[in-house]
């Protein structure tokens, strides 16, 4: 990759000849693997990034549960799953209620996935994006999501894949630039992402994501070398995937309705109770098929445990059932 230090701006930005001829020739081959019915496997793929278990009041890193019961709705809603891989650090302790050597959930250290492994650990999630579809024996198809997305219906394979294959996506496309002033514009690097496909449950296929790294070399190394988000900014790689496929036309983009995806709030006051409650009762309707709780709760500490309590309960109520993967109650987790 060109040091970035030692470009010039020429104050219009360009493509490089190299860049060009690569994508001519990867267009005509994502047009000819399109014009047949690839022999897609039936197997699909779940892959989660995951920080671990952190008893601290930072909002980016506390854990909410989120992930024990986002694996129970997904075990409940989309039974038909391959694998399910889990992506930690090295120095991440193994999920404490998670029982080992399991055949369906595989955890991953993602260190070993990058390129460099001097960029891991890594705090970044787009960073672990990056090197997701590099895991050992995953799925041609695979969906790509955070452990605070949860799925409340049952959907079948043809919700995240069509018929022929292509990745499938629920939000009408709003382009944006990667990075806003645009300080790469001289480099072959994808400047445009497709918005608002963040914290959702996000197909992918490792065969054209290996097609977009063989047109922007050097980029996911680049991503991956931000152990913490770049700038502050979003380099979410599904979306710029996505804008990637879109420019190849191999893409779905399926008419958005508002009932697909709940958006959690991102405030709060310090009495969730009936939020939650309200939210709880919303779900049950099940219009909507997936929804996201990021963490935007207290950070006092009194505050933040007893809506914390409230979360479990919440979680605990939607998804009661423990599954064959759970190795402890859930009742004796280290709060109470």
């Amino acid at each position: 990759m060109a040091d970035l230090k030692k470009m010039k701006n020429n104050g219009r930005g360009y493509r490089s000849k190299e860049f060009l001829k690569r994508k001519k020739n990867i267009a005509k081959e994502l047009k000819k693997m399109k014009n047949y019915k690839l022999k897609q496997t039936n197997k699909i793929d779940l892959v989660y990034t995951w920080g671990g278990v952190m008893n601290e009041m930072n909002q980016r890193n506390r854990y909410n549960y989120e992930l024990q019961y986002s694996l129970r709705s997904a075990y409940k809603y989309l039974p038909w799953l391959n694998k399910i891989y889990i992506l930690i650090n090295s120095d991440t302790q193994y999920p404490y209620w998670l029982k080992e050597d399991l055949d369906k959930i595989v955890v991953v250290d993602r260190c070993t996935l990058f390129t460099n492994p001097s960029n891991c650990p890594t705090y970044n999630t787009f960073a672990v994006f990056a090197v997701a579809h590099r895991i050992p024996d995953l799925s041609n198809k695979f969906i790509l999501i955070d452990d605070d997305v949860f799925f409340n219906r049952p959907l079948s394979p043809d919700y995240f894949f069509t018929e022929n294959g292509l990745p499938a996506v629920y939000e009408a496309r709003i382009p944006m630039l990667v990075y806003p002033d645009n300080e790469y514009k001289d480099f072959d690097f994808p400047e445009m992402k497709w918005a608002k496909c963040s914290h959702k449950a996000k197909p992918m296929r490792k065969d054209l994501i290996k097609k977009f790294n063989e047109l922007y070399l050097g980029y996911s190394e680049h991503v991956q070398s931000h152990k913490y988000r770049y700038k502050g900014l979003s380099e979410e790689l599904s979306m710029i995937y996505y804008e990637f496929l879109n420019q190849n036309t191999f893409i779905e983009s399926r008419p958005h309705q508002e009932a697909e995806f709940l958006q959690i709030l991102h405030s709060h006051p310090d009495d969730i109770q009936q939020e939650f409650e309200d939210i709880y009762d919303a779900l049950q309707s099940k219009q909507f098929k997936t929804f996201n709780c990021n963490d935007d709760f207290s950070t006092e500490e009194d505050v933040y445990q007893k809506q914390r309590k409230v979360l479990w309960n919440f979680f605990n109520k939607l998804y009661p059932q423990a599954p064959s993967f759970e190795k402890i109650n859930p009742d004796h987790e280290w709060y109470s």
